[in-house]
């Protein structure tokens, strides 16, 4: 460990503890749901852009390994957001077995919602920071995620 990244650890899960009992007010009702409905859509647009997935369907095993769900959990939330109309369900390649999952576009104004609200947050947070620190530190965020994929 870097002498300079000590403490960076804890700060961190002090943001994820902060944010995750704060952010679906801002972006939709405020329930639980709507913040399972988010995961969902973003869990099913992302296997969508997915390398591995290819010309094959997003199911919900996608979602499950997306979210860290076992596919029980994951068909609970899925079944969840088809019925708000953000997801859409449908036969994957004519097999009633599997299911192809698709967003709606009521999803994606759901999910566009939800990243500009981030977006928001993310400004109000740093709002008082020099351009440069504001751009460094988003390219590092931007880099931790694309490192560490859901």
């Amino acid at each position: 460990m870097h002498a300079s990244s000590r403490g960076a650890g804890p700060a961190l899960f002090h943001l994820v503890r902060y944010w995750s009992r704060r952010w679906a007010p801002g972006v939709a009702a405020g329930t639980d749901s709507a913040v399972q409905d988010i995961l969902v859509v973003e869990a099913v647009a992302a296997s969508a852009a997915g390398a591995d997935i290819g010309e094959r369907a997003v199911t919900v095993t996608d979602v499950a390994e997306q979210l860290g769900l076992d596919r029980s959990g994951a068909s609970r939330l899925v079944s969840a957001a088809v019925a708000h109309g953000y997801v859409a369900r449908a036969a994957a390649g004519g097999d009633a077995r599997r299911a192809a999952l698709t967003v709606t576009p009521a999803g994606a104004e759901l999910l566009a919602a939800a990243h500009a609200w981030q977006d928001g947050v993310f400004a109000e947070l740093t709002a008082g920071w020099k351009a440069d620190d504001v751009r460094r530190l988003a390219g590092y965020l931007r880099r931790l995620a694309a490192a560490n994929p859901p």
